[in-house]
């Protein structure tokens, strides 16, 4: 900006000033020499002043960047001691089962151990018609009530807190039929009040959300004796 433009900007807002009654022409404005005189005046102290209040905000975020650090660490310890409380849980065998034989669930083990695909921390062979009875299976798109005798839904876990849900019909998989559920996800939904969860895309199995994961802290967390 030239010396002229600076020149009538500050003749514009001198106009500007009296019109708005803060100063005068009467008094040569005196008023905006004396303001222009007390900044002066003041500057070095509004300067320290400002220098004290930024060395605050610096002292301050220090303070807030510790106190983030240490939360990530008490958060990092108890997140720690969460997965290694679930893989205990997960891994506690309990009691043995007693099977009967030749039910669903002891040909389903047979058959696990025969092609040695046992899952690490157990796997488990329902009906759809007793999971339908149980008040856990709500509706499975493209099959009617009388079908869900036939067809049955396996829950196993080959991971920490990680959960597969598989349909088959007889000793055949069905495409499409499998779904990963992490506890995190029933119990995130429970807590959100979600009464349903649905799996399977486009093959729509739908679940009680409470009846679903008190059926897997059922069977995978506690002694597995039922």
């Amino acid at each position: 900006m030239s010396y002229a433009e600076i020149k009538r900007t500050a003749l514009e807002n001198i106009l500007q000033l009296e019109k708005l009654n803060h100063i005068t022409r009467h008094n040569q404005y005196q008023d905006l020499l004396n303001a222009i005189a007390i900044d002066i005046r003041t500057k070095r102290r509004r300067r320290i002043q400002r220098q004290r209040e930024l060395e605050g905000v610096r002292l301050t975020l220090a303070r807030l960047n510790d106190q983030a650090i240490y939360l990530e660490q008490q958060l990092k310890t108890y997140n720690d001691y969460i997965e290694q409380a679930m893989v205990t849980l997960q891994n506690k065998k309990g009691k043995k089962r007693f099977l009967m034989p030749f039910t669903k669930q002891w040909d389903h083990e047979r058959e696990l151990q025969r092609s040695g695909r046992v899952p690490k921390f157990g796997s488990f062979k329902y009906s759809a018609q007793d999971l339908a009875n149980r008040g856990i299976l709500v509706s499975w798109r493209g099959f009617t009530e009388r079908q869900w005798a036939h067809i049955d839904l396996t829950i196993s876990s080959n991971e920490v807190g990680i959960f597969m849900l598989e349909g088959s019909n007889g000793p055949i998989s069905m495409p499409g039929a499998s779904a990963q559920v992490p506890l995190d996800d029933l119990l995130q939904a429970q807590y959100n009040n979600t009464q349903f969860l649905e799996f399977f895309g486009q093959s729509e199995l739908k679940v009680n959300v409470n009846l679903f994961l008190h059926l897997i802290m059922r069977k995978f967390y506690k002694d597995r004796d039922s």
